[in-house]
């Protein structure tokens, strides 16, 4: 028999232990085909019809970030896995060494093993993707709300690069692997299973540690949101609470084993027996449950982001309040351009058979001083009169200030929870305007109420008498802001309306910057570049498209939420794969055990109920330390944010427990067989 016969012979022979293990591996090959395949599709590189590009570069931005991610968590699970079946095997590869067969011969068939699952699983998972191609182009199209389609293309670049970044991680994972494997006795590889394992210890310095380790991590963060935003405070959170994750797994579950085992009830029952068992596996799989509880907080942390990102709540927070604003700045030099687009759109509109709310108003430009500072500040301004005529058509509740107020509205929902967080006192503030009869000392009013119109960060309202006495000196060159204001309840709903008076925008938006691109260029080359600038501006203006901001925001939402869907199924499916690993892999060895306790006079009911318990540690203590540690990240975000977005972050839990309470009682019936046909029948395998 030749070597390459040996190797194939083994992998073919071994599919109940190699599985899992190549599935996974086609899987991961499998989604990172799919960011690659997209990564190069000739719309994203071109900009996408209809998106602002922005939203192209996030596309691109998050496609590399997320074959990253891929990559990274496939060599965890490779390192993992790969480790997990040498240790599995040392019994038959101590039958080969009695056989004759050298150590480096023994390292050469590992490594060729492991080359021939990867190849074929990269492989495998190249020719499914290319066979879906269009299913998943469609898919995405749906998700990424691309209005103009994505076309069909055969991804040669995606399949190169998939075939490459897999084929040289396999390659990695198998050199280290094979060169960290040690030539043991050959009594000791021969008879692993039989050797005694002694009792794990544990020291109490160190289990602490674990619990301050949590501490100093999660008061990181506290520190880093209400003191100071040092990234290597936030460096500090990681690294302690990792350390706490692998201590608690290492020494705090077997402390606590050890402090049951000293316990009178150890002896009552099927105590003695779970205690006993869940010692060991506990400091057996201790490894295997900090990597998962680590990668699982990761994991949920990026979906749970990703969702909060795409939630309805997050993707209006910053709109402005009508459908379309529109403005500019009049002078003597410009034209009454802006206003015929203002009025088409309108007409558009109308002929569309709706009803359209159109209003033409200005804000003014106010000097204002702040008590200790000698700088030069301005605001703009807006007629209370003009206000409430734009507030009515927009069924908004009008303002009446007073001579000598200021108020300010909030434009954003992050700004609306800081005012609503102010005493009645913090949200007034006095401050000098100038004013043509000199300084004046006016009161700055904070309204918690949410409202905003395009480029205005800070919009002020103020009575009309108290407007129209504003001072501006000559040399500032301000001028007021004029603004158009058109509100229709169906630009949501009629597309075809809103995509015909975006191309009206984006046409005079890419004028624009064309012109603006040549006058730059020209730049030296232009004497008087004042009047240059004042031709340009002629009939210039700016605007801001609720269906575009929606547009974009669905589009941007739509590819985390995949980015997040695609990332949790990886590592869900990684997480799967070790623990039908762990558990079928060592079926031999916990047959014999059972059959002893079979033999013993254990009933069933009993080797079940144990069975049972150890699952519901492997599967959900790993992931119940991930919840924690993802709703402490959580809370960071919410804080950060300042939204009230936890009932995402429920959800998404509520769909991990039970996808997992699934994949426990899946493994649970088919292991239980099998321990069960061991134990009781033998003669049957």
């Amino acid at each position: 028999m030749s070597f390459y016969k040996l190797i194939t012979n083994n992998v073919l022979r071994s599919a109940r232990t190699y599985g899992s293990y190549f599935l996974s591996s086609v899987f991961s090959v499998f989604v990172f085909f799919i960011f690659a395949m997209l990564t190069f599709h000739p719309q994203l590189q071109t900009g996408l019809t209809g998106s602002s590009g922005d939203v192209t570069l996030l596309v691109r931005l998050a496609m590399g970030v997320s074959q990253v991610l891929v990559v990274l968590l496939s060599f965890i699970f490779l390192w993992y896995s790969f480790w997990t079946f040498v240790k599995a095997r040392k019994r038959d590869l101590g039958v080969y060494m009695m056989l004759g067969m050298k150590p480096k011969d023994l390292r050469k068939m590992l490594f060729g093993e492991n080359m021939l699952i990867g190849f074929s699983a990269s492989v495998a998972g190249i020719g499914l993707g290319v066979l879906f191609t269009k299913v998943i182009l469609i898919v995405v199209q749906k998700i990424l709300a691309i209005e103009s389609g994505l076309n069909f293309y055969f991804p040669v670049k995606g399949s190169l690069l998939t075939f490459a970044i897999y084929l040289i991680l396999f390659f990695l994972v198998s050199c280290l692997m094979t060169f960290k494997i040690q030539t043991e006795n050959l009594n000791q590889l021969g008879k692993s299973d039989e050797t005694p394992v002694p009792l794990p210890k544990t020291h109490l310095l160190l289990v602490v540690g674990a619990f301050a380790s949590l501490f100093v991590g999660y008061g990181s963060l506290w520190y880093f949101l209400k003191k100071d935003a040092n990234l290597w405070v936030l460096l500090a959170c990681v690294l302690f609470t990792v350390l706490a994750t692998f201590l608690f797994f290492h020494q705090v579950i077997v402390y606590y084993y050890q402090w049951r085992r000293n316990r009178l009830g150890f002896w009552r029952g099927k105590s003695m027996l779970a205690v006993s068992e869940g010692i060991y596996r506990a400091k057996e799989n201790a490894t295997m449950y900090a990597l998962i509880a680590c990668t699982a907080s990761v994991a949920l942390v990026a979906i749970l982001s990703t969702a909060s990102l795409g939630s309805a709540q997050t993707g209006e927070r910053n709109g402005i309040s009508p459908a379309l604003v529109l403005s500019d700045t009049p002078s003597s030099q410009s034209t009454d351009y802006p206003l015929t687009i203002g009025t088409k759109i309108n007409q558009l509109i109308e002929e569309a058979g709706y009803d359209s709310f159109y209003f033409v108003g200005e804000s003014y430009p106010v000097q204002y001083f702040p008590q200790g500072d000698s700088g030069e500040y301005f605001a703009y301004v807006m007629k209370a009169s003009d206000f409430n005529k734009l507030a009515k058509g927009l069924k908004e509740a009008p303002v009446h200030p007073k001579s000598g107020e200021f108020f300010e509205l909030a434009s954003s929902i992050s700004q609306l929870e800081e005012f609503k967080n102010m005493t009645k006192k913090e949200r007034t503030k006095k401050q000098e305007i100038a004013t043509k009869g000199g300084k004046k000392t006016v009161a700055f009013k904070k309204i918690p109420r949410q409202f905003r119109i395009a480029q205005s960060y800070h919009f002020y309202i103020a009575a009309d008498e108290e407007v129209e006495q504003f001072f501006i000196v000559e040399k500032n060159d301000l001028t007021a802001t004029r603004y158009q204001i058109i509100d229709y309840q169906e630009w949501q709903t009629d597309k075809k309306l809103s995509r015909e008076i975006q191309q009206i925008l984006t046409q005079d938006r890419l004028r624009f910057d064309k012109d603006f691109e040549k006058l730059y260029a020209e730049e030296e080359e232009k004497t008087d570049m004042q009047a240059a600038y004042d031709e340009v501006y002629r009939d210039y203006y700016s605007y801001e498209s609720r269906y575009e901001l929606w547009q974009n925001q669905r589009q941007a939402n739509g590819l985390v939420l995949m980015i997040g869907l695609l990332l949790g199924g990886v590592f869900f499916i990684f997480t799967a794969s070790i623990f039908y690993f762990r558990l079928f892999g060592d079926l031999e060895k916990a047959g014999r055990y059972h059959q002893s306790l079979y033999q013993i006079g254990l009933s069933p009911k009993m080797r079940h109920q144990l069975v049972t318990g150890q699952m519901v540690s492997m599967f959900f203590i790993p992931l119940l330390v991930a919840i924690l540690h993802s709703s402490v990240a959580y809370w960071g975000i919410v804080e950060l944010a300042q939204l009230n977005i936890w009932s995402t972050f429920f959800k998404i839990i509520g769909y991990y427990l039970i996808a997992m309470l699934g994949l426990c009682l899946f493994c649970r019936y088919f292991y239980l067989r099998n321990l069960d046909t061991r134990a009781e029948n033998p003669e049957k395998i």
